[in-house]
């Protein structure tokens, strides 16, 4: 008997519940007010100071939070002014107010006593004892019992319950367990699973609480026809091609969403939008609906920039988006300032349903940096994966550069290498425009065939990572953590092109250092790149206000032959970051432990 009257009363409860979580983002839908022309928070430009204030007196940090946030008899004092008669009404459906937000968070044996106390009121809260979860019950029932997979379903029903055995009741945890559960059978081959049932008995007596969920599966359904709208500059093979399934194909929300997310990267798209037509469905059949939005053909792009180190720099590009009627990319850039001059050709495919495409470019190259002159061609093809953050390449590229000390007879001489490489890089960065939390990591790793089309045998390898942490609390401030490392391996005697090497110093590395000033002493002043780098930089932004933080940062590192041979330099500052619309702005003023110079340094963009 008493399980049938715990039963009874949780259906009261149960709707109590959702009533009151539901009515927690606008808590003047507790009790309808009549509006006046009395002043209102809107009008005052945020809350409105409390003229009949009121006393949360429980012993429960947690409730007393949730009830000074919520309860109706403050928050609408705060939204608009009252006069006492409406406050006073406030004050008589406050004990019933605090009943259903108690009963959200698993309090079902509540007291609560609201009386007057000078000019406003205290609430006197007992919550009683928690309800605790007893037993938890899962079934899936319908045509997935026939799959194959059906306990790959329950597994993923159960990776996001929030409610374990042994926890405290939570209305806002159990109806989010509830969804997770149903969004498990319905992302793959079901997607018109049903809730049949779902139950929360809560037992008073010993305050625990069964929970039960059934979710019947419905009939398996399969991808039909892929209807694409919105394509006239280029073929309707490019958006066809990075779909990731088939007509026939079981349904999968995952690959619906990878394939809006494939063409909303792609250059050819400014926006897409694909969507499973569950309104005309042809039996088992759903049909995709695509639409996307085109770039125009020709793409012109412009830029000046100025940086402290490299001084005033500009850029022209073009790009040209439907080579050969197929969709190809071609591009011509050309990038010059004080230090480097640049000319740039390439040819992109369109990527491919697994995210794949292949790409290649030409450069030419000329640039001078502490005392050192270079010419360089470059050339390469790369089988490139680009997908969910994750770029990697795999492919060929060939070096031939000629390097020399102006105004000496110091001469490099010319040197060139044929290698097969190897990239990956992976970002997890919330926002560019101003990093908080995430991280970057990036590795190469290339290697000549012996001595094939190379001026001896090379193996070069180079990683870098970098950590962003915000705590929860904003006004804290922003830790970041980065590091580089690189090393190349060839024989002593023998020349390795030198932008296959490593110099460090700048704004991007060792800051209160010139641009690449560490690394091999040369001659007339010259600073000849080494071939083993590392480099650790530690920084901590405090925030001034939503736009501006301060700075403070030790960075540390050397380029040398190898590691053993390293001797750290040390730099060390203080410096502004602003976070403009376009992009984050860094002025920094550094020391240089190693030489005992104080330099500045301006930046625009972020490091990754």
């Amino acid at each position: 008997m008493k399980k049938y009257t715990a039963t009874l009363l949780l259906s009261t409860l149960s709707l109590a519940c959702t009533q009151a979580f539901a009515a927690y983002p606008a808590p003047e839908d507790y009790v309808p007010i009549k509006k006046t022309e009395k002043k209102t928070a809107e009008a005052a430009g945020g809350k409105l100071p409390v003229k009949y204030p009121v006393e949360i007196r429980t012993d429960n940090k947690e409730v007393k939070t949730m009830l000074e946030e919520y309860l109706p008899l403050i928050v609408q004092q705060q939204e608009e002014e009252l006069d006492s008669e409406q406050a006073g009404f406030l004050a008589e459906e406050a004990p019933g107010n605090v009943q259903t937000m108690l009963q959200t968070k698993g309090y079902f044996n509540g007291r609560v006593t609201v009386a007057p106390q000078g000019s406003g009121y205290t609430v006197d809260v007992s919550p009683g004892i928690r309800t605790r979860i007893d037993n938890v019950g899962v079934a899936i029932v319908g045509d997935v019992l026939q799959d194959a997979d059906l306990a790959q379903y329950y597994k993923n029903a159960m990776e996001n319950w929030q409610l374990p055995v042994g926890s405290h009741f939570d209305q806002s945890l159990w109806s989010s367990s509830k969804t997770s559960v149903l969004s498990a059978v319905t992302r793959k081959k079901y997607p018109l699973a049903k809730l049949s049932q779902t139950q929360a008995t809560i037992n008073p007596d010993t305050h625990t609480a069964d929970l039960n969920v059934l979710v019947e599966s419905e009939r398996p359904i399969y991808f039909g026809d892929i209807h694409i709208s919105g394509t006239q500059r280029y073929p309707e093979s490019v958006v066809r091609g990075m779909a990731q399934f088939q007509p026939g194909s079981p349904y999968d929300l995952d690959q619906l969403l990878d394939y809006q997310q494939a063409l909303e990267q792609d250059g050819h798209y400014s926006g897409a939008s694909v969507q499973a037509d569950f309104g005309n469905m042809q039996g088992d059949r759903v049909p995709v609906m695509v639409s996307v939005e085109e770039m125009k053909r020709h793409k012109f792009e412009a830029g000046l920039r100025y940086d402290s180190e490299y001084g005033f720099g500009g850029r022209l590009g073009y790009d040209y988006y439907n080579l050969f009627n197929r969709g190809y990319v071609g591009s011509l850039v050309v990038d010059a300032d004080k230090y480097e001059t640049t000319l740039a050709a390439g040819i992109s495919q369109p990527r491919k349903s697994n995210g794949h495409y292949l790409t290649s470019n030409v450069s030419y190259t000329r640039s001078t940096t502490q005392n050192l002159e270079k010419h360089a061609v470059s050339s390469g093809i790369w089988r490139v994966r680009d997908r969910n953050h994750i770029e990697s390449r795999i492919g060929i590229e060939f070096l031939t550069e000629s390097s020399r000390v102006p105004e000496t007879d110091y001469d490099l001489g010319r040197s060139h290498a044929t290698m097969l490489t190897a990239s990956w890089k992976r970002q997890e960065i919330e926002t560019a425009l101003r990093p908080e939390n995430g991280y970057y990591l990036d590795g190469k790793i290339g290697a000549t065939l012996g001595s094939l089309l190379s001026s001896t045998a090379i193996a070069r390898a180079r990683a870098g990572a970098g950590y962003y942490f915000t705590p929860e609390n904003k006004k804290i401030g922003t830790f970041i953590a980065r590091g580089q490392i690189g090393y190349v391996y060839a024989k002593e005697n023998k020349q390795v092109p030198s932008s296959l090497q490593f110099r460090t110093g700048g704004a991007t590395s060792i800051r209160g250092y010139e641009l690449d000033s560490i690394g091999l002493a040369g001659p007339n002043g010259s600073v000849l790149p080494e071939r083993a780098l590392a480099v650790v930089s530690l920084e901590y932004q405090y925030p001034i206000n939503r736009s501006f933080s301060a700075a403070v940062f030790h960075d540390m590192g050397d380029a040398a032959p190898n590691f053993k041979k390293m001797t750290i330099k040390h730099g060390t500052g203080v410096g502004v970051r602003w976070f403009s619309p376009v992009a984050p702005f860094s002025f920094d003023i550094a020391y240089g432990h190693h030489d005992k110079k104080l330099r500045w340094h301006i930046s625009l963009g972020t490091r990754f």
